[in-house]
């Protein structure tokens, strides 16, 4: 089995596992879990074992939900990456530079947030002035 097998084993076991712990029978099943465990605490005197299974047993489940959670949302952030792009892409006027803007460095972003900052506050000029706000001025060169 290739590299490339495993990760796609992995997306879909980590899809099918995201889908279900978000139902409100998983959070019952994790209840049930820890009420079994705080019973069984009585006949076993609540000893260092009894403890050491729990504490590696939320360990090991917490480490594993944190990379099928990750997962789920780098996929979920890529779909609306692409989603956003499509819009984009078809709508008349938009900048299509914008589509890849999510590359730029954190200076690249903060100079295209003040960009569109002072053209927001140009339109709240213009609005108050009673101009129309239906063009779509070019910001300038983004990279």
């Amino acid at each position: 089995m290739g590299v490339s097998s495993c990760m796609e084993f992995f997306s879909m076991i980590a899809k099918w596992v995201s889908d279900k712990a978000a139902l409100s029978l998983a959070g019952f099943a994790a209840f049930l879990v820890v009420l079994v465990w705080a019973i069984a605490g009585v006949p076993l005197h609540f000893s260092v074992t009894w403890h050491l299974l729990i504490s590696t047993l939320a360990a090991l489940v917490s480490i594993i939900m944190l990379f099928i959670i990750q997962n789920s949302q780098n996929r979920h952030t890529i779909a609306i990456q692409l989603k956003l792009d499509e819009i984009i892409r078809a709508t008349q006027g938009a900048h299509n530079e914008m589509m890849d803007i999510e590359k730029l460095t954190d200076e690249g972003l903060a100079r295209v947030q003040k960009k569109y900052g002072l053209l927001a506050e140009k339109t709240k000029e213009d609005l108050k002035q009673g101009r129309l706000d239906t063009h779509t001025p070019a910001i300038g060169k983004i990279t």
